[in-house]
């Protein structure tokens, strides 16, 4: 009984949570120095390096078996310019439910102007999605899982254009396109246990302070939806100092503000960032943390390219 009612536990959660959490995808707050996390047409935008980016997200700190989520990025442009590759290898765990799951995605670039592109990209997912839970749990109830270790691979994909120049880019993205049914069981779970549609809209301007031109101000937003949950809108602004170090600020409307801090090395990038929770999750938890590694593949063979 103690395990069912750890389980109640986090249908609570979810239900007093914002709509960021009940959407089905991992939270993620330092989203600004990966955009490809959640648009595709990302791929290939950088074409100085290949960026290989490492994150560690830890949600909800003080609540025991919260969201913990850890992904690894890396995407290319070829030699033809025109092309964009990468991958994500992503893993996500709440309670009993796990989610390991790869993605494969192809971008194609168009140059519209002298300094503009605009990208159009494609993810193919496979997802591994994992419950760990037994009968034992439901002891005195009508029988709900079978097996102690239950688990269901299933397709997506997802989609996004994305536009860029040297100081502003924006995009817009559709994630589950193919809204996949979770098949576990027999049981309620295989009718409720479905992706809904998730869509990103991003965007942000670069300027520099007149005649502070080693001070940079970069506002920008990200607004997320899905077909069952409200808008939701996050406000962020960042300050560059020497193209090397950054702080910020990001207000996740109804939920959380978040502080950021970075800086990059030679070839490497550190960012870092915390959420201070001012919802009804607030009693429970002191916020959440995540951490962003980077490494800028291939930039030696073109020194004198900055990291922003």
């Amino acid at each position: 009984m103690k395990r069912i009612k750890k389980i109640l536990v986090y249908i609570s959660l979810l239900l007093i949570s914002t709509p960021a959490v009940t959407q089905q995808i991992a939270l993620y707050s330092q989203y600004l120095e990966n955009n490809y996390i959640l648009n595709p047409g990302v791929a290939g935008s950088e074409k100085e390096y290949s960026p290989l980016k490492l994150s560690v997200h830890k949600q909800w700190i003080g609540i025991q078996e919260s969201p913990s989520t850890q992904y690894v990025t890396l995407h290319h442009r070829l030699v033809n310019d025109v092309m964009g590759v990468g991958g994500i290898i992503f893993h996500d765990s709440f309670g009993p439910i796990r989610i390991i799951g790869v993605q494969s995605t192809y971008a194609y670039h168009l140059k519209v102007a002298r300094n503009l592109r605009i990208s159009f990209g494609l993810n193919a997912i496979f997802m591994q999605y994992i419950m760990r839970i037994s009968q034992e749990d439901f002891w005195g109830y009508e029988p709900i899982l079978t097996r102690e270790r239950t688990s269901v691979t299933v397709p997506d994909a997802s989609f996004g254009a994305y536009a860029y120049s040297k100081n502003y880019w924006g995009g817009i993205s559709i994630s589950h396109v193919l809204q996949s049914k979770m098949k576990i069981t027999g049981t309620w779970m295989e009718n409720s246990n479905k992706m809904v549609r998730h869509y990103f809209i991003m965007g942000g301007y670069r300027f520099a302070f007149p005649g502070q031109y080693h001070l940079e101000l970069e506002p920008s937003a990200l607004l997320k939806f899905t077909e069952t949950t409200p808008l939701q809108v996050d406000a962020n602004i960042k300050v560059i100092i020497n193209k090397r170090f950054y702080t910020g600020l990001s207000v996740r409307g109804g939920d959380s503000f978040v502080a950021m801090f970075g800086f990059n090395f030679d070839d490497y990038f550190f960012g870092m960032a915390y959420d201070f929770t001012f919802s009804d999750l607030a009693l429970h938890t002191i916020g959440s943390q995540e951490l962003v590694f980077g490494w800028k593949l291939g930039i030696k063979t073109r020194q004198g390219k900055a990291f922003y």
